[in-house]
């Protein structure tokens, strides 16, 4: 299985370009960001290009933190800026060659107006990348961590993939979520495999390594290729120390299938 360091996650100590530097020593096989904003998108290109691996994707950003965003796209009072971060999204996207955008929904309440505000965001931000190759996924994320989150299951993003009606939207899978606000994480995995577009994974309940807690990621991966999944698996988790300390795992996990 084809493993993607998180950038936003692992080697957060470190300026961005030295996260790409160590990505590539420590031989993954992609690496995807979060934020990558504050880096120049030419100087990201450069330093990307040097360790030749695939970049699996960005996030469009968060909006105004310090009042509460997290994210823009469902959140009806805010159309105007979240178009800006779309566009802003897909600029840096293309100079980096980016393969997806993570759509990052916000926290707004669970009603029609939120429902419509993201499609039609997402139909906005599909009709901007009809010439490209560039991917949308949008990520179901747990009320643990992220309470107030508009896109908590996966059977909720299917249905706005489907609304979308755009084959170029689909699910970021992260079991780690899922996990927590779901479980029987396969079956969810299996039922909706056509809808997936990445897959993210972490240790549950901690957000650690992926060798900790309730989920066998040996056993995961391995099912997952049976269902037929090829893409990248990222790693996206808070090390439990430090990030080379904690990269053990690597070796433990099954990959023989890359």
């Amino acid at each position: 299985m084809k493993l993607s360091a998180n950038l936003g996650l692992l080697w957060s100590e470190l300026p961005l370009l030295d996260r790409v530097y160590k990505a590539k020593e420590k031989n993954f096989d992609a690496i995807e960001f979060q934020f990558p904003y504050e880096v120049d998108a030419n100087e990201l290109k450069k330093a990307i290009d040097k360790i030749n691996l695939p970049i699996i994707g960005i996030n469009t950003i968060k909006g105004d933190v310090s009042k509460g965003d997290n994210g823009l796209n469902a959140v009806p009072s805010k159309v105007r800026k979240a178009r800006s971060a779309i566009d802003q999204a897909i600029e840096y996207a293309k100079v980096i060659g980016a393969k997806n955008i993570h759509f990052m929904c916000g926290i707004t309440e669970q009603n029609n107006n939120s429902l419509k505000t993201l499609v039609e965001n997402l139909q906005y931000a599909a009709s901007q990348l009809n010439d490209s190759n560039i991917g949308l996924v949008i990520e179901p994320k747990n009320q643990n961590d992220f309470p107030g989150y508009f896109l908590t299951t996966v059977e909720q993003a299917k249905e706005i993939c489907q609304l979308v009606g755009n084959n170029n939207i689909k699910i970021m899978f992260d079991f780690y979520h899922v996990q927590i606000s779901q479980g029987n994480v396969l079956t969810r995995f299996k039922d909706n495999f056509n809808y997936i577009g990445h897959v993210q994974m972490a240790s549950v309940p901690e957000r650690n390594e992926p060798i900790f807690g309730e989920l066998n990621y040996s056993n995961i991966l391995s099912e997952i290729h049976k269902f037929g999944y090829q893409g990248y698996v990222g790693a996206e988790y808070n090390p439990l120390t430090n990030t080379d300390d904690g990269l053990s795992w690597i070796k433990n996990i099954n990959r023989e299938e890359k």
